[in-house]
């Protein structure tokens, strides 16, 4: 198994959650940037998690887990997210939708090189086109801005239930394996 516990700072001082939608949402040369960090990882496969989030935590340091996942999403199920690629029609590389239950936003890369490079989060960094991975952290960090209010954002991937990267804004922690991220946001 395993765990890495990661951290971000510029110019000596940590990012903070509110600095990180932002330059995921505008700055394409930092969206590249992690996703460099990301294949930089141990791990041939992972999990990938944040700590809950409100308004009132976007002051706090930045970090995330990445959770070694051996054998995760082995074989890539494009027709997974079939309808909503229809329904959002266009040559966006990444689109957005609500899940079934309503409860989560789930953010997901349109399929344009081979499959197996959306199977998971890391497949996906080390694999897919620069500018897909760009135009995902960039609409997970508009989606994070328009989210998180006072009610707690758990920001993941998961991949065991689907074989197609998604990235879940949920309300709930649903699949997360780091137990101190399950927790509610302390109040800073």
């Amino acid at each position: 198994a395993g765990t890495q516990l990661c951290r971000l700072q510029q110019d000596n001082r940590p990012l903070s959650f509110g600095d990180v939608i932002h330059l995921w949402r505008t700055n394409p040369e930092f969206a590249a940037f992690f996703a460099q960090l990301l294949v930089a990882s141990p791990y041939r496969d992972f999990r990938w998690e944040t700590p809950p989030l409100t308004i009132a935590s976007l002051g706090q340091s930045f970090e995330f887990a990445l959770h070694n996942s051996p054998g995760l999403a082995p074989f890539p199920q494009k027709t997974a997210f079939a309808p909503q690629f229809a329904a959002q029609p266009g040559n966006e590389p990444a689109i957005a939708f609500s899940n079934l239950g309503g409860d989560a936003i789930l953010v997901v890369p349109r399929p344009l090189v081979d499959d197996a490079h959306y199977r998971h989060l890391a497949s996906f960094c080390r694999g897919a086109p620069a500018e897909q991975q760009i135009a995902l952290w960039q609409l997970v960090g508009e989606q994070m801005a328009e989210r998180v209010g006072d009610r707690p954002v758990w920001l993941s991937t998961a991949g065991g239930g689907v074989a197609w990267l998604h990235v879940r804004l949920d309300d709930r922690p649903k699949y997360y394996r780091h137990g101190p991220y399950r927790q509610l946001p302390h109040r800073p």
